[in-house]
């Protein structure tokens, strides 16, 4: 009977540990969802997707931009949420684009050149 009691216990605080592991956020979002990134843009390895580093989080994320995205090499700071579905590109987390600005205080390498 004791060893049923333990193992039940086991379980629940496997329940309950892997629940608030899973409700823990990143540090650049907030409970609302909203995402705060800054870094050099750079084209990811699949055509026109474009991932970020962040320069403070080292979190690398897939940016999807709805307006016209800026140009590889450029720093930003952008805001924007989760991307919730698939995409094509498979480097970072997906995140919608809000808006971005210039980020004028990190320096960017120069984009790559192509190699053909």
């Amino acid at each position: 009977m004791r060893t049923l009691k333990t193992m039940q216990l086991a379980l629940l605080v496997l329940i309950f540990g892997t629940f608030a592991v899973g409700q823990s956020s990143s540090k650049n979002a907030s409970k609302s969802g909203v995402i705060y990134g800054s870094g050099c843009v750079e084209k990811a390895v699949e055509n026109s997707c474009h991932i970020l580093i962040d320069s403070k989080t080292g979190n690398t994320y897939n940016l999807l931009f709805s307006a016209k995205a800026p140009k590889s090499g450029t720093a930003i700071r952008f805001k924007g949420t989760v991307h919730n579905g698939m995409t094509t590109c498979m480097q970072g987390k997906p995140v919608n684009v809000a808006s971005w600005k210039k980020e004028n205080g990190i320096k960017c390498p120069a984009p790559a050149a192509p190699t053909h």
